[in-house]
Parts: structure tokens; sequence; C-alpha cells
């Protein structure tokens, strides 16, 4: 147990480090290992494993993101530049009535499908994270100086939708956020990375408390497949050994991100994302078999 909290000490500060750069929650870093600690520590089932993970991984985004927003906003400052509140506010204000309506899309879908949604939902954010991949690829880095006024619909309607989306998948959104402010929105991706970061702490909030009071739902009903210190489809011992390290490594990922050129930092994005997309739906596959999956 000492191991296992220690490894996911480690992988908390890993998921600070690449949260904070990328202006993503890092759930394919964070997800994976939760399932791993939930599966093998207290055999939790496979299908349930996943929806845990997810919500606990919302709520270490929480204070994670805060952490990398402020040393964001510090590195904007430093180069003269001001953090966009009246783009981040229209983008994500309808984030966090999205993630509501994203959970709870979610918690309908593992009622009618308990053993094979966290499965299903794993593929999917697989496939999300190709098609990222490829929008990286594609968009032409934008100077950090260009950034046009916002539109309210459309930053309102993406903002909602996105994490309508996100959040039926189970994860933080900055996976899903990011190639919206950047290649939808044209948000030049130094200035993407801080609205996304501080995007991911309404909508995580929102989806970390909805996860966990929907999840108390069927808790009541199986208490037995639910490890220790849990509330629905959230665990305070993973929260705790994951968060302390991811907040202090947040701190490190915005230095890093301002130093590298928007144009190896959109490489670095797409090659993250297609690692990720590739990885999930490989598992996700084997796993509907009932097989071992070939990736770790």
């Amino acid at each position: 147990m000492w191991l296992l909290l220690f490894s996911m000490f480690i992988t908390g500060s890993l998921v600070g480090l690449v949260s904070s750069f990328f202006g993503v929650g890092a759930c394919f870093i964070m997800v994976p290992a939760m399932i791993a600690f939930f599966e093998s520590a207290f055999h939790v089932p496979p299908s349930l494993a996943p929806l845990i993970a997810f919500g606990t991984n919302m709520s270490v985004v929480v204070p994670t993101s805060l952490s990398g927003v402020l040393r964001h906003r510090r590195e904007l400052k430093s180069k003269g530049l001001s953090f966009p509140t009246k783009h981040y506010l229209y983008f994500g204000i309808p984030v966090g009535i999205g993630s509501f309506i994203g959970a709870l899309f979610a918690f309908t879908f593992f009622a009618t499908h308990r053993a094979t949604a966290g499965i299903l939902l794993k593929g999917l954010f697989g496939i999300v994270c190709l098609i990222g991949a490829y929008r990286f690829m594609k968009a032409k880095p934008l100077p950090v100086s260009e950034l046009n006024p916002p539109n309210v619909t459309k930053y309102s309607a993406s903002g909602l939708f996105a994490a309508i989306f996100a959040h039926f998948i189970g994860i933080g959104g900055g996976i899903v956020y990011m190639p919206i402010l950047n290649t939808l929105l044209k948000i030049p991706v130094h200035i993407a990375v801080p609205i996304s970061l501080a995007t991911m702490i309404i909508g995580s909030s929102v989806g970390a408390a909805s996860f966990g009071i929907l999840g108390y739902i069927d808790q009541i009903k199986h208490p037995q497949d639910y490890p220790p210190l849990s509330f629905g489809w959230f665990n305070l011992i993973a929260f705790l050994s994951l968060g302390i390290g991811s907040i202090i490594f947040a701190q490190i990922g915005p230095r890093l991100a301002h130093k590298t050129s928007p144009k190896k930092f959109k490489i670095l994005l797409a090659i993250v994302y297609a690692y990720i997309g590739i990885r999930l739906i490989i598992r996700s596959i084997y796993q509907i078999q009932g097989l071992k999956p070939p990736i770790p």
C-alpha cells in the first residue's frame, strides 16, 4: 500500500507538470494510474474503477489548474501581456452549465450500461484525442499578440457543448478545450493554455461535485464495490496522494511553456494527443473483449 501511495505521489507530480505546461488536465496519466490503484489495492470492478477515477481526477484538476493559471498569469505579465478576462468568462461560465449536463448524461449511461460504460467512455475519449492531434498538426501557429475580440455567441456555444462532451466522458476538459480555443476560436496557444486551465477550475468543480453526488446514488445500491473513503465517484485517498505533488509541480510547467516556440509547442501537443488516443482506443477494444491490453 505504501509503495502504491508513493507511486501515486510521483504520478501526481508528473500530472502537475504536464497539466500546467499543455493546459490540459493530464487525465491520460492520472486516470490510468487511479484505475490500476483501485483495481489492484481494493479490487474495484473494471467497469466501475474508471468512473471513480474520472470523478477523483476532476477533483485533483481544480487545485492543480489554479496553481498553474496563477503561474501563467505571472509569465504573461512579465512579457507585458494580461490575462484575457472577457475571453475567459464568455467561454468559462457556459462550461459550468455544460459540466453538470455532461455528468448527468454520464450517470444515465452508466445506469443503463453498468457492465461496459467505463470501457466504452475510454474508447470515445481516445477518438477525441486523435481528432485533437490532427487539428494541432494542421493548425497554423498564431502569434501571441494576435488576439481578436471575443464573439459572445460563438464562445458561449463552444464552452457549453465542449463541457457537455468532456464531462460525459469523465475528464477535466482541457484536452477538449485546447483545440477549440486554439483552432476554432483562434486564440494563440500560449494564451489558450491559461484560459483552458482557468476554465477547468469552473468545469471540474461542477463536474467533480456532480460525479460525487450522482455516483453516491449507485454507491448506496452497491456499497461493496467501492473502495474506502469514497463518496460516490470520488475517493479521498487517491485525491490526497495525487493532489499534493500535482499542485507543487504545476508551478514548473508554465515556465517551460513560455520558453517554447508556438510551432514546437503545437507539435508537442499533437504528439501527446496522438499517444493518448491510440493508447485508450487499443485498451478499450481489448477490454471490451475481456482480453488483457498490450499497452500498459
